[in-house]
């Protein structure tokens, strides 16, 4: 993930040259584009456009606003070709891993467009019982200017989920997309413009670190909405406190699969193969440690290397698995990870795979025997690996997936459903799924976010959306009388009458 910070002081002559953006196919290794990244100058610009357009945008009705965002809906739906070709190209993916892309980013705007105008409105609270002379409601507002963050994984559905609450909410939004993946960002306020949303209300800026850097410093920004690494979360909370400025981080995972012995081992098998392998592994809630009973371990084991045998990695985007891993820096990451394990006692499986001249490929990995001694079981793997360790029982397992300082998602393989609602209760993560996995992204009604260091505040769900807003209370007079109870002077019967009150009501 790129990092906020400025480039370190070097000598100027090695310095890298950020100004121009090469974009680069990874499962090629060929420049797609040029293009040049935005100045520190024009993003305040557009900051300051997105303020102003926000003025008449908030003031549409939500149901105004929905109706625009369905638009853009159907105007991704119908260049759809268009749009995956370009997410394929950016990140080496695979055709359908392109097409599941389109369908998680449409569903995000079917479900927020259609709640807005519900969860969003002013709700009338009722109020206690000394007070029933008076009229509460709650109002969500927009802050104002949204600066959001997204990564290169998913170039699609990560700047929606940020984007599209944040314009219903009635926001102005500059969106800083990785610098891996600029030209998906660029398709899609492309898409957005010619749809009919307002100029000027969404802004996207490029560029490496520095530009979201200047995102999160400037003064024109109201809130953060940033998906990332653990690192760059930590200097963007630390930016955002000093300002006194919200945030709403997504971060990092290591998330586990837990594998009872009653389990139906076969389908969780064949999900921890596709949760592990799927988008080459680069999910932040794709199966990375797997926890699996010592009684079944055997038996989970081989039904998992068999699957892997059927699994292809390559450049032929319509009949390989999974494709190429996006960024050079991961793909070294991961291999280090695999030799670290199997230095120290790790058995390794690998599946089949037919890498391209110049791309980033590797083959469906398993680890088995994996420890806490090895990197891959302690550090974000993001790439094509699924490591597995034995436990004891099901106290075990549960003491290994809360063992770290990620608690982002997990997932729970029982056939007793009751025990599966027990375990989950007691796993540190934001989000559990059981018998399944990773479908809870799709299931966007409910909320999605990290606890622990994999993140503040929720996406998705109600919560996502009144994330990007300020929650405002009002309390009006209803019937103008001369004066409160309470009001100057109070007289001895008043007193009186309200300790009376006081022993009726709560003694």
């Amino acid at each position: 993930m790129a990092d906020i910070d400025t480039l370190p002081k070097q000598n100027p002559e090695i310095v890298p040259d950020h100004s121009i953006l090469d974009c680069m196919n990874p499962a090629t290794g060929e420049i797609i584009e040029k293009i040049p990244a935005t100045t520190v100058e024009e993003i305040e610009r557009k900051i300051i456009t997105a303020r102003e357009a926000s003025h008449a945008w908030c003031r549409l009705t939500l149901r105004q606003r929905a109706k625009v965002m369905k638009k853009a809906q159907k105007a991704l739906v119908a260049r759809m070709d268009e749009i995956v070709e370009i997410v394929l190209d950016e990140t080496g993916k695979t055709d359908f891993d392109g097409v599941i892309e389109m369908l998680t980013t449409l569903e995000i705007m079917r479900f927020n467009r259609k709640m807005a105008p519900r969860v969003l409105a002013p709700e009338v609270r009722p109020l206690g019982l000394l007070v029933k002379n008076k009229r509460g409601t709650v109002h969500y507002r927009p802050y104002g200017v949204v600066g959001a963050i997204s990564p290169w994984n998913y170039p699609l559905i990560q700047p929606s989920i940020l984007v599209v609450p944040a314009l219903l909410a009635g926001n102005g939004v500059v969106l800083k997309p990785s610098e891996f993946t600029p030209l998906t960002a660029l398709k899609m306020k492309e898409v957005y413009d010619d749809a009919g949303v307002p100029e000027g209300i969404f802004q996207v800026v490029i560029g490496a670190g520095d530009v979201g850097k200047t995102l999160v410093e400037s003064q024109e920004t109201d809130i953060i909405a940033f998906t990332g690494s653990v690192g760059v979360g930590r200097k963007i909370a630390v930016s955002c406190a000093e300002q006194l400025k919200p945030v709403i981080l997504e971060l990092g995972g290591k998330d586990p699969l837990i594998i009872l012995k009653d389990a139906n081992l076969k389908r969780a098998a064949g999900a921890a193969v596709w949760s592990g392998f799927h988008n080459a592994g680069q999910t932040c809630i794709s199966v990375e440690r797997v926890y699996v009973e010592e009684y079944v371990a055997d038996e989970f084991i081989r039904l998992v290397n068999e699957m892997t045998q059927s699994i292809m990695a390559g450049h032929n985007r319509d009949s390989s698995d999974y494709g190429s891993m996006t960024t050079v820096p991961q793909f070294e990451k991961v291999k280090a990870q695999i030799e670290d394990a199997r230095e120290k006692g790790a058995q390794i499986f690998s599946g089949e795979y037919s890498p391209s001249t110049g791309g980033h490929f590797l083959p469906p990995t398993v680890v088995t025997d994996a420890d806490d001694t090895m990197a891959i079981m302690q550090q974000e793997t993001f790439g094509p690996v699924i490591a597995i360790s034995r436990v004891k029982d099901e106290e075990d397992a549960v003491e290994q997936a809360n063992s770290m300082n990620f608690g982002l998602n997990a997932s729970i393989f029982t056939r007793d459903k009751k025990k599966g609602r027990r375990l989950a209760s007691r796993i540190q993560a934001g989000n559990i799924v059981i018998n399944d996995v990773e479908t809870n992204y799709l299931c966007v009604d409910v909320p999605f976010g990290g606890i622990k260091q994999s993140g503040i505040g929720r996406l998705h769900g109600i919560e996502g959306l009144r994330s990007f807003t300020q929650i405002q209370s009002i309390v009006e007079d209803r019937f103008g009388l001369k004066k409160e109870l309470w009001w100057f002077p109070v007289s001895n019967g008043t007193k009186k009458l309200f300790r009376s009150l006081i022993k009726l009501l709560y003694g």
